[in-house]
């Protein structure tokens, strides 16, 4: 398995790159033909967007093993890895939107600080909750920022990395221009948001196959 990933027509950014593109001629099918439906499948919470929680899912779950595995072996916890597990955590929670599942409503919306109907104890104990988290993984990754320097571009180095980097730049950009991608006329209002974030997504759960496989790779060849 590990050859034939790292044959070069199958470098980890070919595939990547060639899921990404099916994704896009499928679902630009889809709206061309059928609009209704495109605009069904890429709605919040749609089937598009269940895709893409299962898809990183599987990618937290692959770099999360790394991260142990890597803890157990060399004595320390990589910066770039918690950086990496916790953004993709943290991108599912918004997916699923877990705020609105456990209490109700948006805890993570300025709105619902400012809101004087809310008590202020729960609001400073939502304010704990959304900001403690990213607050203390981004104090750990200053404290070892050397460290982290260094395996991000060592990361940067390998095709997996690449494709992390590259998919982490869609994500980024999705998210800045999430407002103007919802008013494009000819398309549903969520289909280029969805659609983006799905590839994405793709290149998220390549990138972290390829880590996995480029790994095994590695020590199969030193017991060699």
């Amino acid at each position: 398995m590990t050859r034939f990933w790292s044959r070069a027509e199958l470098r980890c950014e070919t595939v990547a790159a060639a899921l990404a593109l099916i994704a896009v001629v499928a679902l630009s099918a889809v709206v061309l033909v059928d609009p209704g439906l495109a605009g069904r499948l890429t709605v919040e919470n749609g089937v598009v967007e269940w895709t893409q929680v299962l898809l990183e899912g599987a990618a937290v779950v692959l770099f999360a093993h790394h991260l142990v595995r890597g803890a157990s072996r060399v004595g320390h916890v990589s910066p770039l890895d918690v950086v990496i597990v916790a953004s993709l955590v943290g991108l599912i929670i918004g997916e699923v939107d877990l705020d609105r599942v456990i209490f109700g409503t948006k805890i993570t919306a300025i709105k619902f600080f400012v809101d004087a109907r809310v008590a202020l104890v729960w609001r400073l104990l939502a304010a704990l909750v959304v900001v403690g988290p990213p607050l203390a993984i981004g104090l750990f990754a200053l404290v070892r920022i050397r460290i982290f320097w260094r395996e991000g571009w060592a990361a940067i180095a390998q095709p997996w990395g690449r494709v992390l980097a590259a998919s982490v730049a869609v994500a980024v950009l999705t998210e800045l221009f999430e407002r103007p991608l919802g008013h494009v006329p000819g398309v549903p209002r969520y289909f280029l948001e969805e659609l983006l974030e799905l590839v994405a997504t793709i290149g998220f759960l390549v990138s972290a196959i390829g880590r996995s496989l480029h790994k095994a790779g590695r020590w199969r060849a030193r017991l060699r």
